[in-house]
């Protein structure tokens, strides 16, 4: 006998009709017996472990989502601190960017206050979201630039001596100056994002610190190279 397509549909529908009860026979019980059941997850959840670390292997209730939790302080103070350094180096860019005569060099500070300014606007929205304070460098990079006693513990700021000395370098002196401030400049930024890898907890400031890592210590490569070639 030659079996017809429509003949396999209309098979198919009633034993589906056979085996699912219609809905409006099933008791309360019944139904209430049926539904999903929601627990925590079984499977083990891979949690990527903070640089240097080894990753974590999650089970049952340490597996679920938890409430966000307050905002940590270690990654309040590293954005807070990373954007009144940013800051500076701002400043040093707007400095020098006048009597810088190396090409390269130039075109360094540029990119450097073309990456950082965004940076501060990100580091400031991250803070917003949490509630935390704004610094007024966010909004004005030259805020209390003459104070050294406000942020004279972060590593790698310049003095206003030094930035006074850079407004008033010349020439190749001007590039020198401007590369060796900056050079210690970004390595102290390398110091805050390892504090920040060590202490914190919160997985988009440790990526923004990830990313300061990465650009930052490629420009201190790049600087020396300069350096060397200006010597």
């Amino acid at each position: 006998m030659r079996v017809t397509p429509h003949a396999v549909v209309a098979a198919a529908g009633l034993a589906l009709l056979t085996a699912v009860p219609l809905s409006g026979c099933t008791s309360g019980s019944e139904a209430a017996s049926a539904a999903p059941v929601v627990t925590s997850p079984t499977a083990p959840v891979l949690q990527p472990g903070k640089p240097g670390q080894p990753n974590a292997s999650l089970t049952g209730t340490a597996a679920a989502p938890t409430p966000t939790s307050a905002p940590d302080p270690d990654d309040v103070r590293f954005l807070q601190d990373m954007v009144v350094h940013h800051a500076q180096a701002i400043v040093m860019v707007d400095l020098a960017r006048g009597q810088l005569t190396d090409p390269q060099v130039k075109a360094l500070a540029s990119r450097i206050a073309d990456e950082q300014e965004p940076e501060i606007a990100y580091m400031a929205k991250l803070l917003r979201e949490r509630g935390q304070r704004v610094p007024p460098q966010a909004e004005n990079p030259r805020f209390g630039v003459r104070d050294h006693s406000a942020h004279g513990s972060m590593p790698g700021m310049a003095t206003p001596q030094q930035l006074d000395q850079l407004a008033a370098a010349r020439g190749v002196q001007a590039n020198r100056m401007w590369l060796t401030l900056m050079t210690a400049h970004h390595r102290g930024a390398l110091a805050m994002v390892l504090d920040q890898q060590r202490n914190g907890r919160d997985d988009l400031v440790t990526q923004l610190g990830d990313e300061v890592h990465v650009t930052q210590l490629a420009q201190i490569n790049h600087m020396k190279q300069m350096l060397d070639r200006l010597a």
